[in-house]
């Protein structure tokens, strides 16, 4: 019992780190994007003040993705370390019930 509790804390622990690290985009990544747009759209803009705009805009959707994630992950463990908590106290009341029914025969 106590190995499977591990393995599930290991498992929650790895899923933690693996969300703490969301997708970003990279400066050449959104270039080609506003390129490909501004091309499609056939309007002339300033591409780089687009580029600029752009970059922000996803820096902080990042930002706010990251904190979200926090957000979900730590309420994850928490669960977690609630439910495993309750099948500690579980197994414990199962015991302590298999010791005295072991005495009540003994009797």
């Amino acid at each position: 019992m106590r190995i499977l509790i591990l393995a599930s804390f290991l498992i929650m622990l790895a899923f933690f780190f693996i969300t703490q690290v969301p997708v970003t985009l990279t400066a050449d990544e959104v270039s080609g994007a506003v390129s490909d747009a501004i091309a499609e759209a056939q309007v002339n803009v300033d591409e780089e003040e687009v580029t600029a705009a752009v970059q922000l805009a996803v820096a902080k959707l990042e930002t706010a993705q990251r904190n979200r994630l926090k957000y979900l992950t730590g309420a994850y463990f928490v669960i977690w370390l609630v439910f495993m908590l309750y099948v500690l106290r579980i197994g414990q009341q199962q015991k302590a019930l298999d010791k005295r029914l072991a005495q009540l025969e003994t009797e």
